[in-house]
């Protein structure tokens, strides 16, 4: 099975914070949860100039999921195409993944007593569609597919943008 995998090109986002919402949608969940997050970076001054970025952070479905390895219950499992599921039914609400986590990716839902946390929409993805946060990223920021050709995509992207900086003379670098 091809490996999946959600890539952010950050020079692209601007923080509309639709993903966030598309996810909340998507998902139906309550004030306080959310599978995926911008970050704002900044302002910070660089060169002279004041310059920001934003970072949509959400679960980075690890080669080796920390999350899974501290689950008692093993409650979380990774597929073949590399998505780190939680079975809901498993999941005895203990926490541990969330402590094991680095990204900060499971969330606690407290009306369910369990952790739930970004599965890259596995059921629109089964309908042939990709996870709502990128099908509603406006600027095409978020990008999901095979990692390797959405990392050459990416560093494609950015060698375009650095010629074209560098053509018309808007950037100074």
């Amino acid at each position: 099975m091809e490996k999946k995998s959600l890539l952010v090109d950050i020079d692209l986002c601007y923080g509309c914070f639709s993903c966030e919402v598309a996810c909340k949608q998507e998902h139906g969940l309550a004030a306080g949860t959310n599978f995926i997050t911008v970050h704002q970076v900044g302002p910070t001054r660089i060169g002279g100039k004041l310059t920001m970025d934003f970072v949509p952070m959400a679960c980075k479905h690890c080669g080796k999921p920390s999350c899974m390895e501290a689950c008692p219950e093993k409650a979380i499992h990774k597929r073949s195409d590399g998505i780190v599921l939680i079975t809901e039914e498993r999941c005895t609400g203990c926490q541990l993944c969330i402590e094991a986590c680095p990204f900060g990716a499971p969330q606690f839902v407290t009306g369910k007593n369990i952790v739930q946390k970004c599965d890259l929409c596995v059921d629109r993805g089964a309908r042939g569609q990709v996870p709502a946060c990128v099908h509603h990223c406006p600027t095409e920021a978020l990008i999901f597919g095979d990692p390797k050709i959405l990392s050459e995509r990416i560093q494609k992207r950015r060698a375009d943008r650095v010629t074209r900086e560098r053509r018309f003379g808007l950037k100074s670098g």
